[in-house]
This record gives structure tokens, C-alpha cells and sequence, in this order.
């Protein structure tokens, strides 16, 4: 293996130290959750010569977790290198996807890959994430953002997403917008930019509320930027009544599998809504009304509160970050996971249009459980190595690690510096920037203290001293 990669995926067990532990089970527990939803789903389904949803999601566990150990041992940093790569890469799948693309449902959402069927449009969310920390961590944005600073940004997002809605999925392409706007949202604009933004938005919420009051759908339609299918699912939201059999059959079956939970659930491989084959796409996009039919809403405050859990600890790791590109990686990712469960449980309680957006780690579905797995483990990544390490710390601080060290050498110790947004993260550019861990790593070097007691080490601080 190459010096330069090998580096990179040199795992060192002192990265445990800042390890998020909370994010890290609250995530396994919603992989069980899911699990055993599927289970209970894929207990009446006839599966002709195929494996069952359950096992086929229990081979793409598997992978998920084989993913998330690769994402951990390799560093962060090395993202910067290879996102445009894969960028570049996905970008030819979702043109694929158009030429020679699956069509399921009438839509045209996966690469046939033979043992398996790809959907680029779930990976490309979090590459795209990577991708804008990578380029805005590498300009100078003091004077905020302006017009200039946002059109590669702009190209790099509406790429992905026009390629989206040609196939069509208006869901996942909006969900792709709403996880990128906090990136942008972190910097401060310029005010010719604020003012361009704030009127632009006025404006297109204007004729969203004018086109709905007056039910102008035809004028989007002849322009092509909707589909008739995508005004009947607007049309059932509003009023699922007027179509029961036909539009507003998911949004009311939804409604009936959620209701029936009632407190506590109808009880684990009990529900009759999607037993009976009255919940339609409940493995996939309605997973979570089969789940609270079963589980009732006590099964869902506890699985929402897994997610709280998952979210609030991303923010955390965001907020700590000591670097601009780690930071904006768990804001970019925490948003991806965030806007995915408003979006799904949205659907499923009647909130929201329908929108084929998954539940993270809970629907069916082989590529949405591997990239949200990921995403976890990029969490755990930038809270892993959100300082830098020294590799021999003894050999480079061993007055500090002395049994007779005294406060007023400790005190006289220069300060640590943390990293803070605009700070390259590059410690041979930068060697002020890295740190001995003075704390976090004692306890590592107990025994090699005791056994260096004997040992005079010259003192680096003696000039300070004599000062």
C-alpha cells in the first residue's frame, strides 16, 4: 500500500478518547428498529424464488457496518483529495441512470448492477455534503460571501439535482437543496447578496401561495417543471377526501395505520392495516406508519427520540469541530438526517405531500442504509480526530510527563492552540497547531511514567525560567 494512503488510515486507539458513543448506539438501535419492523412487514409477503426483504436488509447491514469501520480508520482529511473523484463519478451515474436506468413504479431511480441495484441519488447526498465543506474550507471568506463565492457552490448543487428531477423524483431533489442551504447559511453574506436572496425568496414564495390559492397547476405543467403525478400528490395532501380510492388512498391508509396504534400498539406482528396489503409501500416509504400501528406512540417516542439523540449529538460534533471542513461536514450530514426524518414522518402523519423520501436506518432499501450508516460514521470521524495528534508525545513533551512535575512548569507550558475556522489544518505548515494532549492521555502513559522516574530530561523551558 502507498506511503500517502497508508498514512491516512493509521488508526490510533488514543482516537477513542473522543469518540461519540451516544451517536454511535443511538444509530445501532435504530438499525435493530428497522430490522425488526422488516421483519414483522416481510412475515406476510410472498417471495417467489427471492430472498425476503428482511434477509436481503440483513446482507445490507452487513456492508453498512463493513462501511462504517472503513470510514473510521481512514482520516477525514483525505476526503479533500478524492471527493471530486467520486463527485465526478456519481454525476455519470445519475446520467446513466437516464440512459439505461430501472424503471420501477414509473420511475427511473436505479442502475441494475446485477447482484444489486444501485440508486445514485442516495449516495450523491452525502458526496455533495463533502464536496461544499472541501471547497469552502479552501477560500478566504473573512469579507462573507459574495456572488462570485456562490456559483460554484450553485453549479455543483443544481447538477445533481436537475439530473433528479428528470427521472423524476421531486422529493429527493428537494431534499438534496434543503441539506445543502445550511452550509451556505454558516457564512456571513455580503449585502448586495442578503438583499438579491431575501427578494428572490419573496418572490417564489409569492407564487407558490399565488399558485395555490388559485390552482394554476396547468401553467407548470405546459413549462414542464412539475409532473401531473406531483400535482395529484399536492391535490391528495390538501384534501385526501376528495380522491379516497385513487390519490388520497396512501395519505388515509397512512392516517388509519398510525391512528390504530393508538398508545401502545396493536403489538408486534399484529398490525392489520399492513397485513391486509392496505398500507401500501410499507417496507420502503411508509415504514414508519406500520411501525406506529405496532409499536403505538410510545414505540415512536422512543424511536424519535433515537434520532433526537443522533441529531443533537451531530450538532455537538459540528460545534466542536476545531476545523472549518470537519465542522461543515457534520452541519452538511446532521441537515441530510434531519430533513430526511421531517420529510418521511411528515408524509406518513399527513403533515407533508407524498414524496418517496426513505426513513433513515428504518426503510427498506440497500443503498439509503449503507450512505445514511456513513454519514454516521463521517460524525464519528470529525469527532474522532477533532484535534491533532503528536505521535510520540512523551519523546516530544518529556518534561511533562515527569512524576516530579510542578505547576509552575506545567504553567509555563506554552498554551494550547486550538484550531479555529480559518485555520489551514495542516500540522507541517502549521506545527503550532499541534497538540500533546496533555490530559486526554494520561492515563495511557501511567505505566511509562512510573518506569522513566529515574530519568533526567533537559528542560525546554529553561530559558523562561532564567527570563
Amino acid at each position: 500500500m502507498p506511503r500517502h494512503i497508508n498514512r491516512h488510515i493509521k488508526f490510533d486507539h488514543r482516537l477513542l478518547e473522543n469518540f461519540c458513543w451516544p451517536l454511535l448506539f443511538s444509530m445501532l438501535a435504530l438499525c435493530a428498529c428497522g430490522m425488526l419492523n422488516l421483519y414483522s412487514v416481510s412475515s406476510n409477503a410472498s417471495f417467489t424464488g427471492e430472498w425476503s426483504w428482511f434477509i436481503r436488509q440483513g446482507l445490507y447491514l452487513g456492508l453498512a457496518l463493513a462501511s462504517l469501520a472503513l470510514v473510521l480508520v481512514v482520516d477525514y482529511q483525505y476526503l479533500k483529495k478524492i471527493v471530486w473523484a467520486f463527485y465526478g463519478l456519481n454525476i455519470i451515474c445519475l446520467v446513466a441512470v437516464a440512459l439505461v436506468g430501472t424503471n420501477v413504479n414509473g420511475a427511473t431511480r436505479w442502475l441494475d448492477l446485477g447482484l444489486f441495484r444501485f440508486q445514485p441519488s442516495e449516495s450523491i447526498k452525502v458526496i455533495l455534503v463533502v464536496a461544499l465543506a472541501a471547497w469552502f474550507s479552501k477560500r478566504d471568506l473573512s469579507n462573507g460571501l459574495g456572488f462570485r463565492d456562490l456559483l460554484t457552490p450553485a453549479a455543483l448543487i443544481l447538477l445533481p439535482c436537475i439530473l433528479i428531477h428528470k427521472q423524476p423524483d421531486l422529493g429527493t431533489a428537494l431534499h438534496l437543496l434543503v441539506t445543502c442551504t445550511p452550509i451556505i447559511l454558516a457564512f456571513r453574506f455580503r449585502p448586495q447578496v442578503t438583499i438579491t436572496l431575501l427578494a428572490t425568496a419573496t418572490l417564489v414564495a409569492g407564487l407558490l401561495i399565488a399558485l395555490f390559492a388559485s390552482g394554476s397547476w396547468p401553467v407548470l405543467l405546459e413549462k414542464g417543471l412539475i409532473k401531473d403525478h406531483q400535482v395529484k400528490r399536492i391535490e391528495a395532501f390538501m384534501d385526501p377526501t376528495k380522491d379516497p380510492s385513487g390519490n388520497g388512498w396512501q395519505t388515509l391508509q397512512s392516517q388509519n395505520a398510525v391512528g390504530g396504534g393508538q398508545l401502545l400498539g396493536r403489538g408486534f406482528m399484529e398490525g392489520p392495516q399492513h397485513k391486509n396489503g392496505f398500507l401500501p409501500e410499507a417496507e420502503t416509504d411508509f415504514a414508519f406508519a406500520a411501525m406506529a400501528e405496532e409499536w403505538g406512540f410510545l414505540g415512536c417516542a422512543l424511536v424519535l427520540a433515537l434520532f433526537l439523540c443522533l441529531l443533537s449529538s451531530g450538532l455537538m460534533l459540528s460545534r466542536r469541530s476545531k476545523d472549518r471542513f470537519g465542522s461543515l461536514i457534520a452541519l452538511g450530514l446532521t441537515s441530510l438526517l434531519f430533513w430526511q426524518v421531517v420529510m418521511n414522518v411528515g408524509m406518513v402523519t399527513g403533515l407533508l405531500p407524498v414524496v418517496g423520501i426513505p426513513l433513515p436506518f428504518i426503510s427498506y432499501g440497500g443503498t439509503s442504509l449503507v450512505v445514511t450508516v456513513v454519514a454516521g460514521a463521517l460524525l464519528l470521524n470529525v469527532g474522532m480526530r477533532r484535534f491533532l495528534f503528536q505521535d510520540e508525545p512523551v519523546q516530544e513533551n518529556p518534561c511533562l510527563w515527569q512524576e516530579e512535575a510542578s505547576e509552575l512548569l506545567i504553567s509555563a507550558t506554552a498554551p494550547v492552540r486550538r484550531l479555529t475556522a480559518d485555520t489551514p489544518f495542516n500540522p507541517e505548515i502549521h506545527p503550532q497547531n499541534r497538540l500533546p494532549h496533555l490530559r486526554p492521555w494520561a492515563k495511557y502513559l501511567r505505566r511509562g511514567r512510573s518506569s522513566m522516574s529515574g530519568w533526567q530530561a533537559p528542560d525546554p523551558y529553561a530559558h523562561l525560567m532564567d527570563d
